[in-house]
């Protein structure tokens, strides 16, 4: 694309080599990749994200350059997104480089590239061929003529065949199996799998509860379980096809972020990380350790940091219910976080009714349409930007989904629909 979001006519596939494993570590828990540019013969840039933990920008690189990269492999897979600046002097920030969404949005015609790749962390045993292939030499004797023997078998063949079948069926039907008496629960919730931490106080209580799956998104809550009111909770998780990540933040959580989040799900592993730091600025009654030193990354607009924790889970996004009567069930978590206009109009025309007396959005702070009887909202998309829509009070319920998306008409003159 062009960084004023037009799609370049000629897709530039992934150059054969630019991408190169290296070998596994640690029990196969990492891979160790290179990136070259064999892009172009000319200098470009290049930015690499490979999970949450590492975002590599290079500037200026020239044919031939290389970045080795090492990365976590959750669950025998690991994601990369490659973005290749097809311009040498173009210099993005730490915080869009690795984002396409960002990327496309932010005006003037650079031409980039992005690739997103998973890699399988394992091995697969092949056949290595010899040295030097071996050369047939003819034998000094010829082959030796063919006996007139007939071929001997080597058990002689079972006697003539029974005149009654094997087993009669049976008069009466096999009763089926009852039911273990301690059975398990048939459809249990998903739980968010804890990875790793970093600072010394452990959660009471896991901070993430899953409220969504279907194996290309996973909604979840986060929430404070340590009873006192933390200063900030941030939440980073991938949210985009390309791998792109979002960082929020909120102030003084007590209990449950605000926000219900949809991550975007690996495709070849059905999972999604995410990453939580819970930040205390009390010093005289802080609920965390003095070497709770998690360091915020800078795309968070963390500011100045005080005593901090930072968890990573990672997120099944495979539904363990069943669907009703064999058909999905919707959700109105069932949608990309930055979908078109025309998908969200879809979706607020045609989602189920909402009974709750308490929705996102309400008349009585912005009304619209001839009887004021609906909301006015603000939505944004990468491909459209923001959009002012008039939708009833209870299809104001989806942008709890879009973190980019309020109540109200887009401000800064953006179009009404």
């Amino acid at each position: 694309m062009t960084t004023d979001g037009n799609v370049i006519e000629d897709t530039i596939p992934m150059p054969e080599g630019a991408l190169t494993i290296n070998g596994l570590l640690d029990g196969n828990s990492k891979v160790d990749f290179t990136i070259s540019q064999i892009w172009s013969d000319e200098h470009a840039g290049l930015a690499i994200e490979a999970g949450l933990e590492t975002c590599v920008i290079k500037g200026d690189v020239a044919f031939g350059g290389s970045e080795e990269i090492r990365t976590l492999c959750v669950e025998g897979n690991a994601g990369v997104t490659v973005v290749v600046y097809l311009d040498e002097n173009f210099e993005p920030d730490e915080c869009e480089a690795c984002n396409v969404d960002d990327l496309a949005q932010m005006g003037g015609n650079n031409e980039f590239c992005a690739y997103r790749v998973e890699i399988p962390c394992k091995t697969i045993d092949v056949e290595c061929p010899s040295e030097s292939p071996s050369t047939p030499s003819p034998t000094d004797q010829p082959t030796p003529r063919p006996t007139n023997q007939p071929t001997v078998p080597t058990d002689p063949p079972t006697h003539s065949p029974s005149n009654l079948p094997s087993d009669r069926p049976s008069n009466r039907p096999t009763p089926p199996t009852p039911p273990p008496t301690d059975s398990p629960t048939p459809c249990p919730p998903s739980d968010a799998i804890f990875l790793a931490n970093e600072g010394e106080t452990m959660y009471p209580d896991i901070p993430i509860e899953i409220t969504f799956q279907n194996t290309t998104h996973v909604g979840f809550k986060v929430e404070n379980t340590f009873g006192s009111t933390a200063s900030s909770v941030f939440t980073e998780y991938h949210y985009g096809d390309f791998g792109e990540t979002e960082c929020l933040e909120e102030e003084n959580v007590k209990s449950v972020v605000e926000t219900e989040f949809l991550a975007q799900c690996m495709k070849h592993t059905k999972l999604s990380i995410v990453n939580v730091w819970i930040e205390d600025c009390f010093d005289a009654s802080s609920f965390l350790e003095q070497t709770d030193n998690a360091e915020i990354p800078e795309c968070c607009n963390a500011g100045q940091q005080c005593r901090t924790v930072q968890y990573t889970f990672k997120l099944p996004c495979e539904d363990p219910c069943p669907t009703e009567n064999g058909a999905s069930v919707r959700h109105l978590s069932d949608i990309k976080q930055e979908g078109s206009a025309e998908e969200f109009e879809t979706f607020a025309s045609h989602d189920e009714p909402n009974d709750a007396e308490d929705h996102f959005c309400v008349v009585e702070d912005y009304p619209c349409g001839p009887e004021n009887d609906k909301v006015h909202v603000c939505h944004y998309s990468a491909r459209d930007g923001y959009k002012t829509f008039c939708v009833p009070e209870a299809d104001s319920d989806a942008l709890r989904f879009y973190p980019k998306d309020y109540c109200g008409p887009c401000v800064g003159g953006y179009a009404l629909e």
